[in-house]
């Protein structure tokens, strides 16, 4: 069997499966883009800015982006430039500008065993699952990996992020330190709306 990292954290949760309905290009222009959306337009900056434009600059940078059509104008206008520029100011950062190697949308596929992905099916502990899922960004420090996942989610506390991915960052754990056969020293998320990280 094969599932993806977001699914087996939303079955986890007893969530539905994501259903995606596009809204029409006219309509992002007349109502605005739904929170999804700006989430995803978050996103999309945090993958494909040049970070270090975008610490210098980072309303030039997103204007690059229209410019290349990683973001659509709407987007573009949807971008919370405060949040931006408080990642760039975060120690995350610098951390991430003296790393060894990093990596940006780190892709995966590996298998994992049952039981590794559900203590309570040690049962089933001789039989795996290919378990596939991208990692935002991954660096190196001193031999060791730093697991990075950036979240939009409106939230009070960091608490709450930390128990609703606590099981994604397990799982990137298991499959990052397969793939890139180092171990992993932290899983991190970090905050775009309090502007901070969440240690997992």
């Amino acid at each position: 069997s094969k599932l993806s990292v977001s699914e087996i954290v939303r079955e986890e949760a007893g969530q539905e499966r994501e259903r995606f309905y596009a809204r029409p290009a006219f309509l992002e222009s007349r109502v605005g883009l739904t929170p999804a959306q700006r989430g995803t337009a978050l996103h999309t900056f945090m993958q494909f800015a040049d970070f270090a434009a975008a610490a210098r600059d980072p309303e030039k940078e997103a204007d690059r982006l229209l410019a290349d059509g990683f973001l659509s104008v709407a987007a573009r206008d949807v971008l919370d430039m405060a949040h931006i520029r408080a990642f760039f100011a975060h120690p995350l950062y610098a951390r991430l500008c003296k790393a060894d190697a990093v990596w940006r949308e780190y892709a995966f596929t590996v298998p994992l065993s049952v039981a590794a992905l559900d203590p309570a099916l040690s049962a089933l502990a001789d039989e795996t699952l290919i378990v596939q899922g991208i990692a935002d960004c991954v660096f190196e420090e001193n031999g060791e990996l730093v697991i990075v996942d950036y979240k939009t989610d409106r939230v009070k506390d960091a608490d709450t992020l930390r128990n609703r991915y606590q099981k994604q960052l397990e799982i990137y754990r298991q499959a990052l330190q397969q793939t890139l056969s180092k171990p992993v020293k932290e899983t991190v998320l970090y905050s775009l709306h309090l502007d901070d990280t969440v240690d997992v």
